[in-house]
């Protein structure tokens, strides 16, 4: 009986050892079917060009070694970062110049980078059974307003509306999902600052490459300034935004302790490409954000603002005037003209706003849908009519393509990041400049970016958009983290760091 009972058990064992085998080979053969087909791909691609073969061949390389990362949490930040990194640095004609052709459109090496992120993060929910993130009034209303994007998608589509407008305008509104990622994923304060390094980082490096750009000719020219002054070859978003950033951590910091000079070059370089984008509604967004940190900040921190802003403006001056006096003066003329309505760019704007006005009144409530077309007649000064999408104004072109529904979606989401939060500010600790500076920064930068897409299409431009949405995201948790020090642990906050 023993024995029998040992052949049975041996034979239980091996029946598991064979049904364990199985799905490991079915495994298998598809794994070298998959890799067979690639090299296909390769080959065929090398055989039109060998250039495009290469590229495609290093990509996939790449992909192979990210794919090992896929559905871990570090792995799932480093998605993020090198996403984050990729879109404020890689220049727009470089990041669209190649593409997998799709409904018309085409998939970018940007589209990759999100799918990936977006994969991993689904991933790790699936894998921990469970879906943590900080809790924040802004979810919902951004989780809806990603949502009626779909619906806009499917109003363009039916509507006739080019596939690849379609997705281009999609592309730009889905990187606000980046504000889920900072509040599940990014939710100690190591991360934080991991991130804001990132940016910071990010900066100097799309400044360098501007100044590069510019030493070979390649800034803008533009014909309201002074002879061999041109724009600086740089997103002046990236800028606009680091301005506001760095500004606010410099009047965060706590009395007594000493800045890191380092912060001093940042807040020079930020400065600089803000000035020498020469686009005024970026200045005025820039003293809009100004204005709401000082009727947000207390009473010594507002005097450190005021005497920081005039000391910076005064340096500023007198060393644009002692090293390219032609640069400062068209900077002062540019900056007094801010009010200049017959600017033949103010003009362009405003029959812009003409136009998509009326296609608004045709679709008020539910919009024209995603990858909408106007007739843009600027005849009056011998451009013909011609049709376009690009609109500057970023409301307009919610208007126009979301319609009344998700626009106020929109304008629930940004209620919801703004008002809140005033209750509990002045309960906040003081003695962590970099936590309740991105707290107070985030929510000046988005004032900003509010105020300039007035006159510029930032809500509606991928890098606006990524960087908006991750910055948002990281000021939640940063307040979710002081609250915790004032309350106690938050359950819809997971286990913070306090380390640097």
């Amino acid at each position: 009986m023993d024995m029998i009972g040992h052949m049975l058990r041996s034979s239980r064992h091996r029946a598991r050892a064979t049904t364990s085998l199985a799905p490991s080979r079915y495994l298998d053969v598809w794994f070298w079917i998959f890799i067979v087909a690639v090299e296909a791909l390769v080959l065929l691609l090398a055989l039109r060009s060998p250039v495009l073969g290469a590229a495609f061949a290093g990509a996939v390389g790449v992909l192979a070694i990210l794919a090992r990362r896929i559905g871990t949490r570090h792995g799932t930040l480093w998605y993020g970062a090198i996403l984050v990194a990729v879109v404020i640095i890689l220049p727009g004609d470089l990041a669209l110049r190649y593409r997998i052709p799709v409904g018309g459109g085409g998939i970018f090496i940007i589209d990759v980078l999100l799918a990936l992120l977006v994969t991993s993060a689904v991933v790790v929910i699936l894998e921990e059974g469970r879906f943590e993130v900080v809790q924040s009034p802004v979810s919902l209303p951004l989780f809806l307003f990603l949502g009626w994007t779909f619906v806009a998608a499917g109003i363009g589509w039916t509507g006739g509306n080019d596939p690849k407008l379609i997705l281009q305008d999609g592309r730009s509104l889905w990187y606000y999902m980046l504000f889920f990622f900072a509040v599940a994923f990014i939710t100690d304060r190591r991360h934080v600052l991991v991130f804001l390094r990132l940016l910071a980082v990010c900066m100097l490096v799309a400044f360098l490459m501007g100044v590069v750009f510019a030493a070979q000719g390649k800034g803008m020219a533009l014909g309201y300034v002074e002879p061999g002054v041109s724009r600086f070859p740089a997103p002046d978003g990236v800028f606009l935004m680091g301005s506001v950033l760095v500004t606010t951590f410099m009047v965060m910091w706590p009395a007594g302790r000493p800045r890191p000079k380092w912060m001093w070059v940042l807040l020079l370089v930020a400065l600089l490409g803000l000035l020498l984008s020469f686009v005024r509604g970026n200045w005025v967004a820039y003293c809009a954000s100004l204005v709401y940190l000082f009727l947000m900040l207390r009473t010594r921190q507002r005097a450190r603002l005021l005497a920081g802003s005039v000391v910076v403006a005064l340096v500023l001056t007198a060393g644009l005037a002692l090293m390219k006096p032609a640069l400062l003066s068209s900077l002062v003329s540019r900056a007094l003209a801010v009010t200049a309505v017959e600017d033949r760019n103010v003009q362009w704007r405003l029959i812009e706003n003409r136009a998509v006005g009326a296609q608004i009144a045709d679709h008020p409530l539910l919009g024209n849908g995603l990858g909408t077309e106007y007739v843009f007649d600027f005849s009056r000064y011998g451009v013909k009519p011609y049709r376009k999408s690009f609109v500057h104004n970023s409301y307009y072109s919610f208007l126009q393509r979301l319609g009344i529904a998700g626009t106020a979606l929109f304008v629930w989401w940004a209620v919801a990041f703004l008002v809140p939060w005033m209750r509990r500010r002045s309960a906040l600790p003081t003695d962590d400049p970099w936590l309740l500076g991105i707290v107070y920064g985030g929510r000046a930068m988005a004032v900003a970016v509010l105020v300039v897409s007035i006159t510029a299409p930032h809500l509606g431009a991928k890098t606006s958009a990524a960087v908006l949405a991750l910055v948002m995201g990281m000021s939640e948790v940063a307040l979710a983290i002081l609250d915790q020090r004032v309350d106690g642990a938050d359950p819809g906050v997971p286990a913070q760091s306090n380390r640097e």
